[in-house]
């Protein structure tokens, strides 16, 4: 497996490869999202369900990216990335209908999630598009939380590493949480809190009631 440069890593995921990267939750994995080959070889690798639907990482940059997978954002998903995004909140919303089954398990959902961390947005800026984001871990695993993670569960069945340490200031390194994101899910009448992680379903509650 090789370790990557973040040019090196957006140019392998805009090729069809697989990365694993560093967020402010876990490492991630990664790759391109309108290409079925390398979104099932993701699948195949932490060995989840081919029909198990997976989440988006978009870039605060660029937030015309988000109309890539929705053709309107919802107003309590709004409320929801003003208070929570850039962070660790997958919003799971309505998507584009061609947007691949592949990537949607076929539900009609997305799960969309924001990054504070300047390199990780920049790697999304180089790649020009959104990226897949799941964890990086083997099912029933724990999730990666450093590179050395990544070794021991990957070896050479990805196509690289991408690691930052050295680019992250003391200020990002505060905004680690080393714990998954939180999943809501949205829709015209109601939301549902699928997943608690590194944001407290109570605050979430307080914010959009």
């Amino acid at each position: 497996m090789e370790i990557l440069s973040i040019e090196e890593a957006a140019w392998k995921i805009r090729n069809g490869s697989v990365v694993a990267y560093p967020t402010e939750t876990v490492y991630g994995l990664g790759s391109i999202i309108f290409e079925r080959d390398p979104v099932m070889r993701i699948k195949e690798i932490k060995g989840s369900p081919e029909n198990k639907p997976l989440s988006v990482l978009i870039s605060n940059n660029k937030p015309e990216m988000l109309y890539e997978l929705v053709d309107s954002f919802l107003p309590v998903a709004q409320r929801l990335a003003k208070f929570f995004w850039p962070g660790p909140l997958t919003i799971v919303h309505e998507c584009k209908t061609d947007l691949p089954d592949f990537v949607t398990g076929g539900t009609g959902f997305v799960g969309i999630r924001c990054s504070p961390f300047l390199f990780v947005n920049t790697f999304i800026d180089l790649v020009g598009h959104p990226i897949i984001s799941t964890s990086a871990n083997p099912a029933g695993m724990k999730p990666a939380i450093n590179y050395m993670d990544i070794f021991t569960y990957f070896n050479d069945s990805i196509d690289g590493v991408l690691i930052c340490d050295d680019s992250i200031s003391s200020e990002q390194k505060m905004k680690s949480f080393n714990i998954p994101s939180t999943i809501v899910k949205v829709d015209q009448h109601n939301f549902e809190i699928l997943r608690e992680g590194a944001i407290k379903k109570d605050d979430i509650i307080r914010k959009i009631l």
